[in-house]
């Protein structure tokens, strides 16, 4: 991915190496070495990928659309550790310090701008590298020079670890989220179906519409299974996808790496 975008799931990193100090009794000193850990680990990672263009994403602290869509997302989900939460804006100060653009946008979410930025670098033949172990990523491997990282398990994910993992294509997994739900943001899919009935009701069909319209070749038990789920499913594919046009409005020329530590 040499030249192109390296896009940090910024929360996603800070908060799994906040959590592996958890043996820190002092607050204060757990929020240095987490930001300590961090640095190195975003130098490694722009060493490995030797990007020309870089963003950490942050998500906003405002609810976002989707809270507003649905109120009970991410329901039940551990909240941010409260000084972790007030230091955040400390984490982006010494990341930009090291010439590292930083990027948050209120009432929008990382996942959705990281693939805002990801896309249309495809669009114009600009890889990109994105760094999180957050699945939801995964969904944009359909289009092309996009991947994914995981940097804790050194893991690459593509469009073949998809079909692996999951048994469907990268386009097809928000329609299999919808059917086996996204637990991890408090999103229900259809009750009684799990993976493995989502990859046989998806086999072969292009969409949810396509298996609603053929629901009577199905077996009976996935026919009442899914009889009337259709407005749910769509739903819940809307909240699981992942948005490709939010108004960014910066050039990628603003998200170009500083090799110096001036301010």
């Amino acid at each position: 991915m040499k030249n192109g975008l390296l896009l940090i799931d910024g929360l996603n990193l800070i908060r799994r190496l906040h959590a592996a100090l958890e043996s820190e009794p002092d607050s204060e000193r757990r929020i240095e070495r987490t930001q300590s850990l961090c640095i190195d680990a975003l130098a490694k990672l722009v060493h490995q990928f030797e990007p020309s263009y870089m963003a950490i994403v942050f998500d906003s602290p405002a609810k976002t659309w989707r809270h507003e869509a649905f109120p009970e997302y991410k329901l039940g989900r551990p909240p941010m550790d409260d000084a972790l939460l007030e230091s955040m804006g400390r984490f982006a100060k010494v990341f930009r310090f090291n010439g590292w653009p930083c990027l948050r946008m209120t009432g929008w979410e990382a996942d959705d701008l990281v693939a805002t930025l990801a896309f249309k670098a495809s669009q114009h033949g600009i890889g990109s590298m994105i760094v999180s172990t957050d699945k939801g990523y995964t969904q944009l491997l359909q289009y092309p020079h996009i991947l994914q990282y995981d940097y804790f398990a050194k893991l690459g994910y593509d469009a073949n670890w998809v079909e692996q993992k999951y048994g469907v294509i990268p386009r097809l997994l928000p329609d299999y989220w919808a059917l086996v739900g996204d637990t991890t943001n408090h999103i229900p899919g259809v009750k009684g179906i799990g993976p493995k009935s989502s990859v046989e009701i998806l086999k072969n069909k292009s969409s949810l519409e396509q298996v609603f319209d053929c629901l009577s070749e199905y077996p009976a038990k996935f026919q009442k299974l899914l009889d009337g789920q259709l407005s749910h499913c769509q739903f819940a594919r809307s909240m699981v996808t992942l948005k490709l046009d939010v108004e960014i409005g910066i050039r990628l020329s603003q998200l170009e790496i500083r090799r110096s530590t001036s301010i």
